[in-house]
């Protein structure tokens, strides 16, 4: 959970402060689009990467790098007063955020099999609530710190705590795999199963990280201070983090997810509908139904992750498929949104093909049937 906590501050610290890096660094919409979308790229183009050095060096010593490297990448964020600079802190916080999502499924498939749900839920809360936090208070460090740079290099220090915390698991528990099953460890392109995880986890990403890099700007536009437009992304955020705390586990309590994943993508849908048809009114129910939704579906296809898998070892393969092309294409979300904003002077087209891409998604849940558990080696 200590680790979890650091895998959503890089990208969620950096939306209420938009506006403002937008202007001192003379971005585009969609270039700032691209930068919150780099640890999304990171995400996806690292995800068969992790997985082959969790095999090489074990599951725990990879946290721990992987840990290490959000720190460092967070603390270069402070000297941010170039583009290039700023990137390149992104992309290396990016890199550590790619590992350490990958390898956290296997560790709960490895230690906890027997109540997924509940494991998974503890470290997506975690997750979540990191998120949350950090776009709650970009603004006020923003202003206690003197600089929007000291503001994002601030999440380094959680990454110091977690890393602290992990020594000693790396120490006592890490264990590479075996090299016979290194060699096999072929990512699961040819199942069915894992490309219908997959798909159904590129519009659960774009939807959530479209939102996260844009909503509060939305409210900006409508006038609204960055303090009061970041309050309402980290409302969401905790209606989020609300979501993947009890859905996983009441999810534990049958086989098949989808009843509760259904209900959690209706709220999507509501939500999603609600910010484009009426926007202002009642804005912080609709950000939390929307949260509602989007944290309900994220944590229970990380659930999915655990289940469709035979042990942990094809926890990790799935998860780095899974994620390689999920996030892929959640990682184009956010640059389109702001290329839509640039191009319409607004949000109504951008938010509108969000809608539709909820409606999609919910389509693709009734599909994520029990018949696929365990199935993936």
């Amino acid at each position: 959970m200590l680790v979890a906590v650091n895998l959503r501050t890089t990208v969620a610290s950096l939306p209420p402060l938009l506006g403002t890096v937008e202007r001192d660094l003379g971005l585009s919409g969609a270039g700032a689009g691209l930068l919150t979308a780099l640890p999304l790229l990171c995400m996806a183009w690292l995800a068969p990467t992790a997985h082959r050095l969790a095999h090489r060096f074990g599951r725990e010593a990879t946290v721990l790098g992987a840990v290490a490297l959000v720190c460092v990448g967070n603390a270069t964020r402070v000297v941010g007063g170039s583009a290039e600079a700023l990137f390149a802190g992104t992309v290396l916080a990016g890199v550590g955020v790619a590992v350490g999502g990958v390898v956290l499924p296997a560790i709960v498939k490895e230690f906890f099999p027997r109540h997924a749900g509940t494991a998974t839920a503890g470290y997506l809360v975690a997750m979540m609530l990191g998120a949350t936090v950090a776009a709650a208070l970009a603004v006020p460090l923003e202003r206690l710190l003197g600089s929007w740079q000291a503001s994002l290099a601030a999440w380094a220090l959680p990454a110091v705590v977690a890393a602290v915390a992990w020594l000693p698991v790396s120490r006592r528990v890490n264990e590479r795999e075996p090299r016979r099953e290194a060699r096999s460890g072929r990512l699961p392109w040819g199942s069915r199963p894992a490309w219908l995880l997959a798909g159904f986890l590129c519009v659960q990403s774009s939807l959530a990280y479209a939102y996260l890099a844009w909503l509060a700007p939305a409210y900006q536009a409508h006038g609204w201070s960055p303090s009061a437009a970041g309050a309402l992304l980290g409302g969401s955020n905790l209606a989020q983090l609300a979501a993947a705390l009890a859905l996983p586990t009441l999810a534990d309590r049958g086989v098949d997810r989808r009843p509760f994943l259904l209900g959690a993508l209706v709220c999507t849908v509501l939500g999603a509908g609600w910010l484009v048809a009426i926007p202002l009114t009642w804005p912080w129910a609709a950000a939390t139904v929307l949260g509602l939704g989007l944290g309900g579906g994220f944590s229970l296809a990380m659930v999915l992750l655990v289940d469709y898998a035979a042990d942990p070892a094809a926890s990790s393969r799935l998860t780095a498929m899974v994620f390689l092309v999920s996030y892929t294409a959640a990682a184009a979300a956010p640059v389109l949104v702001g290329a839509l904003r640039d191009a319409t002077g607004g949000f109504t087209v951008p938010f509108g093909l969000l809608t539709g891409l909820a409606v999609v998604e919910l389509a693709l849940a009734t599909r994520l049937g029990p018949r696929h558990r365990g199935t993936q080696r």
